[in-house]
């Protein structure tokens, strides 16, 4: 909270140093990594060089190799700071794909709830949603092995429609989604 507030106030000194104190406390927490490496990028009169604060970036993709903030922010860093946009532009994708696959799991939580509160409407919506994004995770290649299964064909938010087919870490989740899809539609 101290860190927030002296964030807000633009007192980067002040945060940085708040930071620091608990980067002491907690050497393996990875948000603080972040939090410290963008703070030393805002100091006026640094105390630290840009290549610690990579550093501290790179430590917290280290600690939680499941962010996508660790991850993203080292790509900023490297697209903005070292004018590297090919190194960037990986991490970037890498951070949007950790992300998407948070985004799906949360989805297909939202959408068992929902199926389980019997509410139709936003059970539908969650399971377009999850179509949308997971046609992304499996892939827009297909070879003569794939065109044994069926394809599933769904109309976007934006209203183009896309054939995939299910495959990859949520095939089966999925499919448990779209049988409650059926079987509701032919009782």
């Amino acid at each position: 909270m101290t860190v927030s507030r002296l964030w807000r106030e633009k007192d980067s000194d002040k945060a940085l140093a708040e930071v620091e104190s608990l980067r002491k406390t907690w050497p393996g927490n990875a948000h603080l990594h972040i939090l410290w490496a963008s703070l030393v990028q805002l100091q006026e009169n640094p105390q630290h060089d840009l290549d610690e604060a990579k550093r501290a970036l790179q430590q917290a993709v280290e600690l939680d190799k499941g962010s996508a903030a660790a991850v993203l922010e080292l790509g900023h860093f490297l697209d903005t700071v070292e004018d590297d946009p090919r190194a960037a532009s990986k991490l970037y994708a890498e951070g949007v794909s950790t992300a998407r696959h948070l985004l799906i799991d949360g989805l297909i939580g939202q959408a068992k709830v929902f199926r389980q509160l019997d509410q139709r409407e936003e059970f539908l919506r969650c399971l377009l949603e999850i179509l949308h994004l997971a046609r992304f995770e499996m892939g827009t290649k297909r070879t003569k092995a794939d065109d044994s299964g069926p394809d599933i064909i769904f109309e976007s938010p934006t209203g183009h429609f896309h054939a995939i087919q299910l495959k990859g870490p949520y095939a089966e989740q999925i499919q448990d989604l779209l049988s409650a899809v059926v079987t509701r539609c032919s009782a």
